[in-house]
């Protein structure tokens, strides 16, 4: 009965306080220019595509490849804007004008195949947040509880939640339904009476009963109960912390579609893109990943072959017209998402579109599907980023960064042989471009000439 009371008491509490009550329609406050500062701020989009881009040829997909595949660009110096896009790459030739093409970068152990997903995004230990995570810890946007929007277009809806965001340890699972995740995003913010108490103070007040009940309790369920409450006081400071938009916002609503279906993927591509562009134009958030799919991927692209799954494509196995079929595809939506964030106004600069202060970053879990390595990675850095990244000076720019390696694998690439740099290095270089650090152990030192910053 202690518990019950102490609960009743709090939760009316929150409810006479505004804060445990309907959050539903966005309201004139929400539309309201307010806040503008003409300051441009930095967005960072993480994109991750599954399965490797086909870094190595379609003959030299075996024993590690040689690099000669649809993704890397050809160029014939280390650092030059003199490139030519391959046929997958090709699909981003419209960006190519803001483009940083990134070559030589080794993530985890080089070969361990699927498993690339678990530390993507993170340090080459696995011991903390990803990249995404940490960013939306330094650069929040009006609403701290979507610090860090994690969408998933098709991710994990098999049954496997092989998802490449990290609280910590902890996998995050992404939105899915895109209309479920617009329903979030778009609604009311909590208005707090300046007169009456603050949910932390009432919360406070209930640990008077809570502390009762923690004596009863075991030294195990007491610490249960502390992290519950630690979550309950971070909850509660997000919502007393969150503010209007700082933009000229207009809120997505959506029809539900099975989000779950091959025969949607266009769509569903599309409406992750429209949610995710209008969060970042309205200002809720400034950091956000798009996980298209999961690492071996099963759902079918019905556009390419609506027999050959996109794993069984990447490995070769369905032959060569779908193998690059299902790549291109992938690499296609990255530039609708380009076009999207392009037709937004920015929050901060309004006489600016989104785009201009927007890094995208694309990559994958994998460099190859078909011998599922981890070395020589795709990796290409798009968008204005407030004109920070140093993109060639509007012709594009392709960067061989070999000469700044760290790690060597014993089956290197033919191409650009056997010294790489850690993917980890890439983070803590975007992580001092956003102004703040990683806390990875290791070499985290950044990688120089990529940002005009750093």
């Amino acid at each position: 009965m202690g518990i019950l009371k102490s609960r009743r008491r709090f939760l009316a509490g929150l409810a006479a306080a505004g804060i445990y009550g309907p959050l539903t329609q966005f309201g004139l406050a929400r539309m309201a220019l307010a806040g503008q500062t003409q300051q441009a701020q930095l967005k960072v989009v993480f994109v991750v595509l599954p399965d490797g881009l086909a870094v190595d040829s379609f003959q030299g997909g075996e024993n590690f490849g040689d690099g000669l595949g649809l993704w890397h660009p050809v160029a014939s110096e280390m650092d030059t804007a003199a490139f030519t896009l391959s046929e997958v790459s090709s699909e981003l030739a419209a960006y190519r004008s803001q483009s940083l093409y990134l070559r030589g970068i080794l993530l985890g152990p080089g070969n361990a195949g699927h498993n690339a997903w678990g530390w993507l995004l993170r340090d080459s230990q696995q011991n903390h947040s990803s990249i995404d995570v940490l960013l939306g810890q330094a650069m929040p946007g009006s609403e701290p509880t979507h610090r860090s929007l994690f969408a998933g277009p098709h991710a994990g809806i098999d049954g496997y939640p092989w998802f490449v965001s990290y609280q910590g340890t902890a996998i995050r699972t992404p939105y899915r339904d895109p209309k479920l995740m617009a329903e979030s995003l778009f609604k009311a913010p909590v208005q707090m009476k300046r007169s009456e108490p603050g949910a932390g103070s009432l919360l406070e007040a209930a640990l008077v009963d809570i502390q009762e009940v923690k004596s009863k309790l075991s030294a195990g369920e007491r610490q249960k109960l502390d992290t519950h409450l630690d979550s309950v006081r971070q909850v509660i400071k997000d919502l007393e912390d969150a503010r209007p938009p700082v933009g000229e916002c207009q809120p997505v609503t959506l029809e539900p579609v099975d989000y779950r279906s091959a025969l949607h993927r266009n769509r569903i591509q599309a409406d992750h893109h429209q949610v995710v562009a209008t969060a970042l134009s309205c200002g809720i958030t400034r950091v956000a990943t798009i996980q298209i799919g999961r690492s071996a991927e099963s759902l079918n692209i019905i556009d390419v072959s609506p027999t050959s799954n996109p794993h069984e494509c990447a490995h070769r196995r369905s032959g060569e017209a779908f193998w690059k079929g299902t790549r291109q595809w992938y690499v296609r939506q990255v530039k609708l998402l380009m076009d999207e964030l392009s037709r937004y106004q920015d929050p901060h600069v309004p006489g600016d579109n989104l785009l201009k202060h927007t890094l995208v970053v694309l990559t994958s879990e994998m460099a190859d599907g078909a011998p599922e390595h981890t070395i020589d990675m795709p990796m290409v850095l798009m968008g204005g980023a407030s004109g920070l990244l140093k993109s060639g000076e509007g012709a594009g720019r392709y960067f061989n960064i070999t000469q700044q390696a760290d790690r060597q694998h014993h089956a290197g690439n033919p191409t650009i042989g056997k010294r790489f740099v850690d993917m980890q290095r890439i983070w803590a270089t975007i992580a001092k471009a956003a102004g703040t650090s990683v806390p990875y152990g290791g070499n985290i030192e950044p990688v120089t000439g990529i940002f005009s910053n750093v």
